[in-house]
């Protein structure tokens, strides 16, 4: 199964390379391959709901399943990555440990052997470097949600379109805020489980990415800011339902979770290891085992031993 995902992703990743780098435009192959096809189906929405607010009702809807479509991956995403920072906090004090040897080491070698426990501690103990984020899932998301950007930036009708008086083909402030008030909540329901060692490193990039989305809508078309604010409130939902499960997750890591290899262990595999294989790579010569005085005389080509014969025979 392992191995049938990282195929999956592997393609799937080839897949998104030769859409981007085909050009992001009308006549790039994102556009003709993805967003095209979601235009049209937000015409055809558009045209189903009717009225002078269609074009805005096809984007909340098409927004609305897209992301409902996505939600139960997002949602399954969040739990991994809220285990694999469960599993993080337990492991702390080994991470600690591995840190300190690290800055202890003395010889390039010493610190080799360190941060090569550091690598294993991750592994031994069945935790992901990439903090429990899969690639696959992410792969999936990118083309279509840039799909969907691109076929609202350029839907048909756009320019004259209006949702409850609000213009869609120009800035909205109003939707800015909101876009605003969904991040900064979903930013919030997010920090309150991060550790605070780890809050002074992300804090400050979870309250600017509200910021700078915020301003992308206020410089942008309010059709956009419609999608921003009906992503954002998807983005927020989820973000609940992880704040929800976050006791139980705790309480299945805290049963289930067992440090199979401690810091120790593996520092001192680490020297063992260094240890053999200096062993190993030391060549013994044959004259090394001898006695010093018989191995002399063996250099010398038994000189001595002549010198002692003839003068015995003297």
């Amino acid at each position: 199964m392992k191995q049938l995902k990282r195929y999956a992703t592997v393609l799937v990743v080839l897949f998104d390379i030769y859409l981007f780098t085909g050009g992001y435009g009308i006549h790039g192959r994102i556009y003709n391959m993805v967003a095209k096809p979601i235009a049209n189906i937000l015409i055809d929405i558009a045209h189903m709901v009717g009225g002078v607010n269609a074009i805005g009702w096809a984007i909340i809807i098409l927004t609305a399943i897209v992301r409902l479509c996505l939600l139960p991956i997002m949602v399954s995403q969040s739990k991994k990555t809220t285990i694999s920072q469960l599993k993080m906090q337990k492991l702390r004090p080994e991470f600690e440990k591995v840190q300190a040897a690290v800055k202890a080491a003395k010889t390039p070698q010493e610190q080799q052997a360190a941060s090569m426990a550091s690598m294993s501690l991750y592994r031994e103990n069945n935790i992901s470097l990439t903090g429990g984020v899969s690639w696959l899932t992410m792969a999936i998301q990118m083309p279509i949600f840039s799909g969907l950007y691109l076929a609202i930036m350029h839907a048909n009708g756009l320019k004259s379109a209006t949702f409850f008086g609000f213009s869609l083909s120009s800035r909205q402030i109003l939707f800015s805020v909101l876009v605003l008030v969904i991040y900064l909540a979903q930013a919030y329901m997010t920090q309150l489980h991060i550790p605070a060692a780890q809050k002074k490193q992300t804090g400050m990039l979870m309250w600017f990415m509200p910021i700078m989305i915020a301003g992308f809508t206020l410089v942008s078309s309010g059709a956009l800011g419609l999608y921003f604010m009906v992503g954002g409130i998807f983005v927020l939902a989820q973000a609940l339902i992880n704040h929800l499960y976050y006791d139980q997750l705790q309480k299945h890591v805290d049963q289930n979770f067992v440090i199979q290899k401690t810091a120790d262990d593996l520092l001192n595999q680490q020297v063992n290891a260094g240890t053999n294989s200096s062993a190993k790579t030391t060549r013994v010569r044959p004259e090394d085992l001898r006695p010093r005085a018989v191995s002399e005389d063996v250099a010398h080509g038994g000189r001595n031993a002549g010198k002692q014969h003839r003068s015995n025979d003297q």
